[in-house]
């Protein structure tokens, strides 16, 4: 018999609502799409997947996979398309999604922050903004107020370290800025982005579960001198540690975004591991999904893998990525570590940032056809899922 997991795991697949909805032509995103110069205006997020009106259809893909859980994004610039001013059509299509959702015996998962600000926001400096956290936790007190019945999880930042890092010291995505003194700016209010919230929403919502979703790779050293494993202990630091070890505390788990291995050197640089690359050019390492769970346990919180996906056009890697994934869970499950959940990135092929419509994540595509991955990830929740 194969193992089966705990009873209420949590199998999904995640998106956000600016990669798949369109139409978002209140956020800082579409606004930099079309003026950044780097890309078409046949490249933009106009019309994404369409999931502000095809959102059923989405649902429909989830049931027909076998799916018991949703990752999905509230898009701010949405609900807040002025400053101070919420729109309630906004807020009662979310409201239908959710209904549905629990109708169809799906668990939402809810995130508040997938990358795009309002543009309101943005002209006022962003998240450079000393107000900003005040303006996020008022957002947050509003959809806890209005949507808080439906909202069982809810991730509030995601991936707030790959933000500050493209958005503010690389510059390939927006707001397009290379300032290591206003990416400090931001990592600060992130901080207090999530903190707050958090407060916010269990002050009204006592039972919810809140949590981030945090991108965190797995980092090895070359050898085993002390300089080197310290080298990696301060890139760990930089790249993540630092910031959960100021919100963990006032998260009930954990969400964790997996994507890449690296070895550090004695130079200090660092090289991707993997000798099979998706279409990315990432390194796909099977046993990287096993290690960083294992690394992160000790913060003694549920974990869920909120993303874990690959670039794959010719899907055919991803059947065997998911597999790997799933037995990777199954090991640190054998270990008694609280992994409570695994969200595939992504539902659909979707506007990939910076990447627009290149990059395939989908287990379906942009017109909802699914790829032979979709049916496989179905007969994998079948062998795990606790009846």
């Amino acid at each position: 018999m194969p193992m089966k997991f705990p009873k209420g795991f949590l199998f999904g697949s995640a998106t956000s609502a600016h990669q798949i909805e369109g139409g978002n032509y209140n956020s800082d995103w579409y606004s930099w799409e079309k003026f950044s110069g780097k890309k078409g205006v046949s490249e933009t997020s106009k019309i994404a997947c369409d999931s502000w009106h095809k959102w059923q259809e989405d649902i429909d893909l989830l049931e027909q996979s076998g799916q018991n859980a949703y990752r999905f994004s509230i898009e701010w610039a949405k609900i807040e398309p002025e400053e101070g001013v919420f729109n309630k059509e906004a807020i009662d299509h979310y409201r239908k999604i959710l209904e549905t959702l629990r109708k169809r015996q799906i668990q939402p998962l809810v995130t508040l922050f997938h990358f795009s600000l309002p543009l309101w926001l943005a002209n006022k400096g962003g998240l450079t903004n000393l107000k900003s956290s005040y303006y996020f936790q008022r957002f947050a007190t509003k959809i806890a107020e209005e949507l808080g019945s439906l909202i069982d999880f809810c991730t509030i930042l995601n991936e707030p370290n790959v933000y500050t890092l493209k958005g503010y010291i690389q510059g390939d995505w927006c707001p397009g800025e290379q300032s290591k003194y206003k990416a400090f700016i931001v990592f600060c209010n992130l901080i207090f982005c999530q903190n707050r919230a958090a407060k916010a929403i269990k002050k009204i919502l006592p039972s919810a579960q809140v949590g981030l979703a945090m991108n965190i790779a797995v980092y090895e050293p070359a050898n085993d001198t002390f300089s080197n494993r310290l080298r990696v202990w301060a890139t760990k630091m930089i790249a993540h540690r630092l910031f959960l070890h100021t919100v963990m505390k006032k998260c009930d788990f954990l969400g964790i975004n997996h994507y890449m291995k690296f070895r550090i050197e004695p130079s200090g640089r660092a090289v991707m591991l993997g000798e099979e690359k998706n279409d990315f050019g990432w390194g796909i390492c099977p046993e990287s999904l096993y290690e960083v769970i294992r690394e992160n346990a000790g913060w003694k919180k549920p974990i869920y893998i909120t993303e874990h996906g690959i670039a794959d056009a010719s899907d055919s890697k991803r059947a065997q990525f998911l597999k790997d994934a799933l037995s990777a869970i199954g090991e640190a499950i054998k270990e008694n570590i609280p992994v409570k959940g695994y969200f595939y990135w992504s539902l659909l092929d979707n506007f990939e940032w910076d990447q627009a419509y290149k990059m395939k994540f989908g287990l379906f595509t942009i017109d909802r056809a699914p790829r032979d991955s979709a049916n496989v990830y179905k007969k994998l929740i079948e062998k795990y899922q606790e009846k």
